[in-house]
């Protein structure tokens, strides 16, 4: 089990990486992550061994107040409004976060992928709850929806993301009859 100052080192980097990427774009370098952080590039380093490390954990947390959402709305008895909700929620993101998203997850196919299990992951029981009762699109994936978030969060600010959103919705589910 890691020490507390471990942790709380490892929480530092993570949070100024955030910051530093948001200004200064995901090609920010690492010693300027660790300055911003308070600590040397070797405890930096000790944490996250490469840039595609740092990147993942970055993403995990921003990711982190969506996976929360997530698992409340699991909580719904009715597939299609916990499906509607996630979706929404998921593709709510803070404008802030979404961008920083956005810009880290395509720095790498390695990243890039770790981008796609996330959204995944977040979507996946949902989905496949919505699934079972009819109520998706035949042939979409659990895969294919977490496309559709990452497709809206691309959009150009918080009207046209809740217009993609709206759409895209309306796509991938089936109203019942």
């Amino acid at each position: 089990m890691p020490r507390k100052d471990q942790v709380r080192n490892r929480e530092r980097v993570i949070e100024a990486a955030v910051a530093v990427f948001a200004q200064s774009g995901p090609g920010a370098s690492l010693e300027t992550v660790a300055r911003a952080a308070g600590l040397g590039t070797t405890t930096l380093y000790r944490h996250f061994p490469s840039r595609d490390d740092l990147v993942e954990a970055v993403l995990d947390e921003l990711v982190r107040p969506v996976r929360a959402a997530a698992e409340r709305v699991e909580r719904i008895g009715d597939p299609h409004e916990a499906f509607r909700q996630l979706f929404l929620q998921s593709c709510a993101m803070p404008d802030h976060d979404v961008t920083v998203f956005a810009r880290l997850a395509v720095t790498s196919p390695r990243v890039e992928r770790h981008a796609d299990a996330l959204v995944v992951g977040v979507v996946r029981r949902v989905t496949e709850r919505l699934r079972e009762a009819g109520g998706l699109r035949a042939g979409l994936t659990a895969e294919d929806v977490a496309m559709f978030v990452r497709m809206a969060e691309r959009t150009a600010g918080r009207e046209q993301r809740a217009t993609a959103t709206e759409v895209l919705l309306a796509g991938i589910t089936r109203v019942e009859a």
